[in-house]
């Protein structure tokens, strides 16, 4: 197995589904204008633009719905909105041809109770306003995915058959058929497949095989073959993996890293930590370059660590062209969650925070958290980060 990797953080490492479309049977992707064909795979269209083109990925992590964030949008009159954890990155998520987010937890909706740590089950108003601020692909492939069992998975599911049918869903399935497929979506006249994986479910036996889709090497290699089959030119595998907290991949990471490179992916951007980890390169077995985001962090949550209030977004140009496709470049964008109570309990970029908001962020209330202030985060970033990352833009570039 081929590991050479480049490091873009100062700190020296040793070492280093469900494809779930939209569930077959009533989620199909659709665009408002055009449909597009299935083979094994969904395809959803949102453009014709000819070659060559540039299609943008962006990524946020871990959608976390804690008590506090789903009291965050109920209303006086009994109703909920949650445009407001996502108003400051709108305008950076409608930019993106195609935008993910991880739902770390269910959003099963009312009739399942909701609950926070450690059984988590969410308001699936959240869901409304993924959709309403320009998510196109909810990965669900998680160690919460379980926490309600099939009910919370079919729950989800059902949500977004009916109410937000555009909506790609990967990571679980509530039937055979909707797991064998491998979500492909097309922008710009080009193909993309999305893979999503789980290393865990917290101890929860499966209850069928399919129901989470799990990380393995016949898992990969099949769905490798199926999108390519369907004809897609890029993969972005999006692995649920790492040790909570830790401030670099473990060996966890840093082996399906390189399984997933070798197999044939040409990004790979990963969740779980809860914290920002490195963003590195890896060089597959076939020589590519395959640029890794080892953990966006957290997008929302209630946690009580500075570190899980900084998070990311990771932003990819995929550029097609006769030779194929590449990875012309990738950004990663700091986030912050602002902890302030009521519909300012929001996140927003790194570059537009302030001093001001910082001293009014509940974190500020928690244990071993008295300190933490706008400079703390753009200190973290760079600790975390190293030299690739610019203090004054707030960014770190890597092209090609």
């Amino acid at each position: 197995m081929n590991v050479t990797r480049r490091s873009f953080f100062s700190v020296a490492l040793t070492g280093l589904g469900l494809a779930l479309s939209a569930c077959t049977g009533g989620m199909a992707p659709q665009d408002d204008t055009t449909q597009g064909e299935k083979d094994d795979a969904v395809v959803y269209d949102r453009g014709t633009a000819a070659e060559p083109a540039d299609v943008t990925v962006l990524m946020v992590g871990d959608i976390l719905v804690h008590p506090s964030v789903w009291r965050s949008g109920e209303r006086a009159d009994g109703t909920r909105n949650y445009d407001h954890l996502f108003e400051h990155v709108a305008a950076d998520i409608a930019a993106a041809d195609i935008a993910m987010l991880d739902q770390e937890t269910l959003l099963g909706g009312d009739e399942l109770g909701l609950s926070g740590y450690p059984v988590f089950n969410g308001p699936q108003e959240i869901g409304d306003a993924e959709v309403a601020a320009g998510f196109d692909v909810a990965l669900h492939a998680n160690n919460h995915a379980l926490d309600k069992g099939m009910a919370g998975i079919e729950a989800e599911l059902a949500f977004w058959r009916e109410k937000h049918p555009q909506m790609t869903v990967t990571g679980m399935a509530d039937s055979q058929e909707a797991a064998d497929v491998v979500p492909v979506l097309e922008r710009s006249g080009h193909k993309i497949a999305i893979l999503n994986y789980a290393t865990n479910t917290n101890g929860i036996p499966l209850p069928e095989p399919w129901a989470v889709r799990m990380i393995s090497e016949e898992q990969i290699a099949a769905d490798v073959e199926a999108a390519r089959a369907a004809g897609a030119e890029a993969i972005v595998a999006c692995p649920h993996w790492g040790t909570e907290y830790a401030a670099a991949p473990d060996a966890e990471q840093l082996k399906w890293g390189q399984v997933l490179a070798d197999a044939g992916a040409d990004v790979i951007i990963g969740d779980h930590p809860h914290v920002m980890q490195p963003f590195e390169v890896l060089t597959s077995a076939d020589g590519r370059e395959v640029p890794v985001f080892w953990s966006t962090g957290n997008f929302v949550s209630g946690q009580d660590r500075k570190d899980s209030m900084v998070g990311s977004i990771a932003r990819v140009t995929l550029s097609f062209s006769a030779d194929g496709v590449r990875v012309g470049e990738c950004r990663l964008t700091p986030l912050v969650t602002n902890k302030a109570g009521a519909t300012n309990l929001t996140t927003y970029k790194l570059i537009d925070y302030t001093e001001e908001l910082a001293a009014g962020n509940g974190i500020r209330n928690d244990a071993g958290c008295s300190d933490f202030t706008r400079q703390w985060c753009v200190d973290f970033c760079s600790e975390r980060l190293g030299e690739a990352f610019d203090p004054a833009t707030c960014e770190l570039v890597w092209t090609s």
